[in-house]
């Protein structure tokens, strides 16, 4: 009887899962959005590109991908059991760097909208991962991006930023969200309850951004124009905020609930290869999290979430750890020499890294690519992008094959691997070289007063078209006033900066909120400096490490032309007077040092009795040690002399 109970449940869960995956709508349509404080259609010239991948089902199931490298996934027309993909990107860069990225995507099943639940309704997320949809729901949050990122990418020799920075954040951690609310202030209240819930799922520190780290933005971080985000209450409008912490620490409890959400969770397919060790071991690493809410004419809605994990591995490096787990230092053999110098077993004048590369994926990052998913039809595909000088060769089991465009299936329960073989890592594909160059750095060395300068540089023979952001701490105290141009070109601040977005902090309730709509020359060199005060703080509000000072958040420069591009600065430390910690145990230690030593005084006047040195004498005479022995002597001579006379 129970196994039948058990097969019928079985059955019917297979076909809710059926007609959910056949109610999924594919079309990019979605109902029209009214933006408080975000105008969605004029923000044509100052929209982000992101990289999503649709999904279409039409009745089947099916699942497309974007053909372009920046939009996401390469195309695949197979039909998909469920909403399901997965995508291996590998690509050498200069300096025997290589850029390995991983993505996936996964869509929900359909929902009605405004549908009331009752007891007898039930959910199938088959791929699509559980714990994000409350989140969504709860928080009425139409679009959520979520970014983990460290380490350093070299735009001057590698060039843009994957997926043209539309998925990497700050140093540190950067969150924004488009979310329905009546209200601005309601809006904050989901976004503190989306915060602390963010937190929780993926150990970190979300939690922290608060009212003084939350901003609206008005230019940036604006969603594209063919994103029309679902407005699922007419009364209700949308508002954007966005939060960073800068230079929080990635490590590996950061991966694993990344792992956690794929419904592969780590153990089969194309994340078989993340190991924390050897992701958070790279020059720079990025996560990023995007999920977004699709809606139909029909009133049909699902989620789309799509998750990068990229990193840039210095390759020398990474393969010396795997020779030598324990550094020491190379054999004199080993030592890669100049010989047009003087060298002997005692002196050499070494070489730059080899040009010549043999580089096996499973070196790198410790593990193979071990199975493929059996969630969906479609395989997961792996591809490298290379020049004509690198050969490429690809094992599955114990077989070795190349293929033309370089991409392969990841099929069937095999170990697959990537070989890379160049006679010279300087010839690689060739890179796009970033548009503009924003360098940011602290003058002065008050503690009071302090300056900031932004160097803007447009190597490129066309003006660049752009929005700066910046949100500064409230104890950073900017003086909009004192902005200044330093410039060779004769540039004055209205030929570069078009328009103004100000809105100044307030102490430990906001931070100071700026953005600027600028054109850069071409050819052109110029830095943008202004001053602020050093606000004091509460003893309280110093970090654990105050000494080693207070972490600025990374500014955002949007590329609005000649194309769509987007990074961010570098983050900056700004030293605040930092009162001596000590001097309190300082006082204590001293003032119950006299306390002490007064209550010890009063406690003897007020116990012991003053007399002269003649009554002491006196009394010692009676009370003393020597009085009470002869008084005892005596005692027992007394005795001794009555029982004596008794017996006479």
């Amino acid at each position: 009887m129970k196994a039948s109970i058990i097969g019928l449940w079985a059955l019917s869960s297979l076909i809710g899962v059926s007609n959910g995956l056949n109610n999924m709508e594919g079309s990019r349509e979605r109902t029209n959005a009214s933006m408080s404080g975000v105008d969605v259609n004029s923000g044509s010239d100052i929209s982000i590109e992101t990289a999503v991948v649709g999904a279409a089902a039409n009745g089947q199931g099916a699942v497309g991908g974007v053909a372009d490298e920046r939009r996401g996934l390469v195309s695949l027309a197979a039909p998909a059991k469920y909403p399901y993909m997965e995508h291996l990107g590998l690509r050498p860069l200069p300096r025997n760097a290589l850029l390995a990225s991983l993505q996936f995507y996964m869509q929900s099943n359909s929902f009605q909208v405004g549908k009331q639940q009752d007891g007898s309704d039930y959910n199938h997320y088959t791929v699509f991962p559980k714990s994000i949809t409350p989140v969504m729901e709860n928080t009425q949050t139409r679009q959520l991006h979520l970014r983990f990122t460290h380490g350093l990418w070299d735009h001057e020799n590698w060039g843009q930023l994957p997926h043209a920075g539309a998925k990497s954040g700050g140093s540190g951690v950067e969150l924004w969200a488009v979310m329905e609310a009546g209200s601005r202030d309601e809006a904050f209240r989901n976004w503190l309850l989306m915060t602390h819930s963010l937190s929780g799922l993926f150990c970190a520190s979300i939690n922290f951004i608060d009212s003084t780290k939350t901003t609206f933005p008005v230019s940036s971080f604006q969603p594209r124009t063919d994103e029309r985000i679902p407005l699922l209450n007419g009364t209700n409008h949308l508002y954007l905020l966005r939060g960073s912490l800068a230079n929080e620490p990635v490590c590996t409890e950061n991966l694993t609930p990344f792992l956690k959400l794929l419904p592969t969770r780590g153990r089969q397919g194309l994340s078989t290869l993340l190991e924390g060790h050897k992701v958070f071991g790279s020059r720079w690493h990025s996560l990023s999290l995007d999920v977004s809410t699709i809606c139909s004419e029909e009133g049909l809605c699902h989620y789309e979430m799509e998750e990068f994990i990229e990193l840039a591995l210095d390759v020398p490096s990474t393969l010396a750890r795997v020779e030598r787990p324990i550094p020491k230092p190379l054999d004199g053999s080993n030592l890669r020499c100049d010989t047009s110098k003087h060298h002997d077993s005692w002196t050499c004048f070494p070489l730059s890294d080899s040009t010549s590369a043999k580089i096996e994926l499973s070196k790198l990052f410790g593990r193979y690519i071990m199975d493929a998913t059996e969630l969906s039809d479609t395989p997961s595909k792996a591809c490298v992008k290379v020049s004509d000088n690198w050969k490429v060769l690809i094992k599955a089991g114990d077989a070795y094959f190349t293929t033309a465009t370089n991409c392969f299936d990841v099929k069937g329960k095999k170990w697959h691997d990537i070989y890379l073989d160049t006679d010279d890592t300087t010839k690689v594909y060739p890179v796009d070289s970033s548009p503009v160059f924003v360098t940011r750095s602290l003058t002065g060395y008050s503690q009071d007063k302090g300056g900031l300068r932004t160097v803007f540089r447009n190597p490129t023979d066309q003006p660049v078209s752009l929005v700066y952001f910046e949100s500064l701490p409230w104890y950073m105290r900017l003086y909009l006033s004192t902005v200044k141009i330093e410039t060779d070109d004769n540039l004055s601040i209205n030929d570069v900066i078009k328009s103004t977005y100000y809105l100044p902090a307030r102490d430990r309730e906001r931070p100071t909120h700026l953005e600027y709509q600028m054109v850069i020359p071409a050819n052109t060199t110029f830095a943008l400096t202004y001053q602020f005060d050093k606000s004091l703080l509460q003893y309280a509000e110093y970090p654990p490490d105050a000494n080693h000072g207070f972490e600025i958040e990374s500014a955002v420069v949007t590329v609005l032309s000649p194309f769509k591009y987007e990074f961010r600065t570098a983050t900056l430390l700004l030293s605040l007077s930092t009162p001596d910690f000590s001097m309190p145990y300082n006082v204590i230690i001293l003032t119950s040092t006299v306390m002490g030593l007064i209550f010890g005084t009063l406690f003897n006047m007020l116990v012991k009795k003053i007399t002269t040195v003649e009554e002491a004498d006196k009394h010692m005479q009676h009370s003393g040690l020597r009085a009470r022995a002869r008084s005892i002597k005596q005692n027992l001579f007394d005795k001794l002399g009555s029982q004596k006379l008794k017996k006479d």
